[in-house]
């Protein structure tokens, strides 16, 4: 994609996801995606400006996972190449618990978006693209996960704290974005650990994609469409569990459910425990959710109510109602 072409595409994005004057914010880790969209963003204001169109209101936020020793140096780059384009930012220190049981990257992924939401801006930008798709999209098939997992990233999705998270360059392959790097003579930082193939992305990234890529080279495009079908069955899978069990928004009722195939009702359970609030706990498995469909969904003749659950979840079904017990 050309550089004007990309300065387009993001104008687009915006004018279809953004509220017209309403304040966005930018994650800018100083690496080349999130200088590009600083830079674009910054670029569609002056020409804006010239126009005497309506300007961008905006601002970024580096977070400082202080992981590595050129943390400092990088907040430092980030602050002179927003000055430089009289954009403000803000600089963010997180703890990161080394020590999660979910692992070093989802820990730091996990306090940045924390920090990220934090903030007052209606709208949070950040810069990934189609190979950190297409990277998603395969670890999670080799995690044997579920659709909704193998729908990888959206174009948007609502944070825990209501702000709207919005990625403008997942469609756009890091070739474009390196183009348009290298023709506006930007310059950006190199993280260090990117290269360290310990981690499981940086693996894929590294040893495993440069050999499909050579069987394959449209996999990044693959990927993403595989995604996308992805997302969308599981969107009609939501559609039908709330139709199994009649959800309303707030009641689900279990009594349809009693005569439909095993893998239907653990479709609607597995939704209905997405719909609630688990609060700390882990969400369960596929397999402790399949174990609890067979105990929920089940004729009672007495009249005594169902119960499933572990690890800190209980499910109740009373009168047909589905309840849940934390």
């Amino acid at each position: 994609m050309p550089p004007r072409d990309l300065c387009q595409h993001v104008s687009d994005f915006l004018t279809r996801h953004v509220t017209p004057g309403a304040p966005f914010l930018i994650a800018l880790s100083g690496g080349v995606d999130s200088m590009v969209l600083l830079d674009i963003a910054a670029r569609l204001n002056r020409e804006n400006s010239l126009n005497t169109a309506p300007l961008l209101v905006f601002r970024a936020m580096h977070v400082n996972h202080g992981m590595s020793k050129n943390a400092d140096a990088w907040a430092q780059f980030c602050h002179a190449q927003c000055a430089a384009r009289d954009v403000a930012l803000s600089v963010t220190r997180v703890e990161i618990d080394r020590h999660a049981g979910t692992g070093l990257e989802a820990a730091a992924r996990e306090a940045r978006y924390r920090a990220l939401g934090q903030t007052p801006a209606r709208f949070v930008l950040t810069a990934q693209h189609q190979d950190d798709q297409a990277e998603t999209v395969l670890h999670q098939l080799l995690r044997g996960t579920g659709l909704a997992g193998l729908a990888g990233m959206g174009e948007s999705r609502v944070l825990a704290t209501g702000q709207v998270l919005l990625r403008p360059l997942l469609t756009i392959s890091r070739a474009a974005i390196e183009i348009y790097a290298r023709e506006h003579h930007l310059t950006w930082i190199e993280d260090e650990s990117n290269q360290d193939t310990a981690y499981t992305r940086n693996f894929i990234r590294h040893d495993v994609l440069p050999n499909i890529a050579a069987r394959f080279p449209h996999y990044a495009e693959s990927l993403t469409r595989a995604a996308r079908h992805a997302h969308e069955s599981a969107r009609l899978n939501e559609a039908l569990a709330k139709l199994d069990l009649k959800w309303d928004g707030v009641e689900a009722y279990a009594d349809a459910l009693d005569t439909l195939p095993r893998e239907r009702q653990t479709n609607a359970l597995y939704y209905w425990l997405r719909w609630q609030d688990l609060g700390d706990l882990s969400a369960p498995s596929q397999q402790q959710i399949e174990e609890w469909a067979t105990q929920i969904f089940r004729p009672s003749p007495n009249g005594k109510p169902h119960l499933a659950g572990g690890h800190g979840v209980k499910i109740r079904r009373v009168k047909n109602r589905l309840v849940l017990e934390t």
